[in-house]
C-alpha cells in the first residue's frame, strides 16, 4: 500500500509553518505528516517517525534530507490490513518536497540513503560464477517469472560464466509473489539446484513454461524440471533450508531497498541488464 502515490503529483513544495524558526526540521516535517495522512479516512492507527536525517550536499546546510517510516492499518474494500513503508521528504524549514535535485547533474539527493551494498553480500553462498577475487563483482536480485528478468537474466549468466577472472556472480532469489506467486516455489527449487551443484539449472528455469498466478505445486515443479532437466518432486519444496534462503534472499532485498527486478549491482553500483557487454576481460 503506497500513501504517496498520488501525493507526489499535488505537492511540490508546501509550507511547514508561518514560521521558520523554532522546532527542528525533522520534527516539523513529521508532525505535518502525521496530520496530513491521518485526514484520510482508510488510514487508522497512523504513526510517523523518523529514522534518519542528513544534510543535503550543495545546499548550504540549508537543506536536510529526512527519512521517515510510516506505520498503521488500511482500509480498502472492507479489508484491513497492517502497513509498513518508509519514505524521504526534503525540507528547509519552511518549505518541504518528496524529490530534490542536483542543479548540477541532475543527481537525485535520495540516493544519500540508498542502502549499499556491502562485503558481507558478497558470500559464497551465493556465489553461482566465476571467482571470489574476480575483478568485478556482480549482484542480480532477480524473479525467474519476471518477464524483464527473463529477457536479460539467462543472457547475463551464460556471458558471464565464461569470464570467471572478470565477474563473480552472485545470485538472490527475489519472487515477487504479489504479482505471480508461482514464482516462489520456482525459487526454492532454484536453490536447490544451486546448492546441489546443478548451477545452469538457474538460468534454465527462466524458460519455465508456466503461468505467474499458477498455484498448483506438480504443475510448477513439472514446467521446472521440464525446462532445466532436473528431476525434483513436490516434496522438494517442504525444504526447509530452501524456504528458509529464500527469505533471507527476499528480506536482503528489503533491506536494500531493493523495488523491482531486475535490480543488478556491479562492483555496489546499480546498472542496466546489458552491461556486461561494457565491460572490458581481463580473462
Amino acid at each position: 500500500m503506497k500513501l504517496f502515490t498520488s501525493f507526489a503529483t499535488l505537492l511540490f513544495s508546501v509550507s511547514l509553518s508561518a514560521s521558520c524558526l523554532g522546532t527542528k526540521h525533522e520534527e516539523k516535517l513529521s508532525s505535518l505528516l502525521q496530520a496530513k495522512f491521518s485526514q484520510n479516512p482508510s488510514v487508522s492507527n497512523l504513526k510517523v517517525e523518523v529514522i534518519d536525517s542528513k544534510v543535503v550536499p550543495n545546499s548550504f546546510n540549508v537543506w536536510k534530507g529526512v527519512k521517515l517510516k510510516f506505520s498503521g492499518k488500511f482500509t480498502r474494500g472492507g479489508k484491513t490490513q497492517p502497513f509498513e513503508q518508509t519514505n524521504v521528504f526534503f525540507t528547509d524549514g519552511c518549505n518541504f518536497t518528496e524529490t530534490l535535485s542536483s542543479l548540477e547533474d541532475a543527481t537525485e539527493w535520495k540516493s544519500i540513503f540508498q542502502p549499499k551494498v556491502g562485503e558481507e553480500h558478497y558470500n559464497k553462498t551465493h556465489l553461482i560464477y566465476g571467482n571470489a577475487d574476480a575483478k568485478h563483482k556482480v549482484v542480480i536480485f532477480s524473479d525467474p517469472l519476471c518477464p524483464y528478468c527473463q529477457r536479460s537474466i539467462p543472457a547475463l549468466l551464460d556471458y558471464a560464466k565464461n569470464y570467471p577472472k572478470t565477474f563473480a556472480v552472485y545470485y538472490y532469489h527475489l519472487p515477487l509473489q504479489s504479482i505471480h506467486p508461482a514464482s516462489v516455489p520456482l525459487s526454492k527449487l532454484m536453490y536447490l539446484a544451486q546448492i546441489r551443484g546443478q548451477i545452469d539449472a538457474i538460468g534454465k528455469a527462466y524458460s519455465s513454461k508456466i503461468s505467474g498466478r499458477e498455484y498448483d505445486n506438480a504443475k510448477i515443479v513439472k514446467a521446472f524440471n521440464d525446462a532445466t532437466g532436473q528431476k525434483y518432486t513436490v516434496a522438494d519444496l517442504d525444504n526447509k533450508v530452501a524456504v528458509v534462503e529464500v527469505e533471507n534472499d527476499m528480506r536482503v532485498a528489503d533491506e536494500l531497498e531493493v523495488r523491482g527486478t531486475p535490480t543488478i549491482y556491479l562492483d555496489g553500483k546499480k546498472v542496466h541488464g546489458e552491461f556486461y557487454k561494457d565491460v572490458k576481460k581481463v580473462d
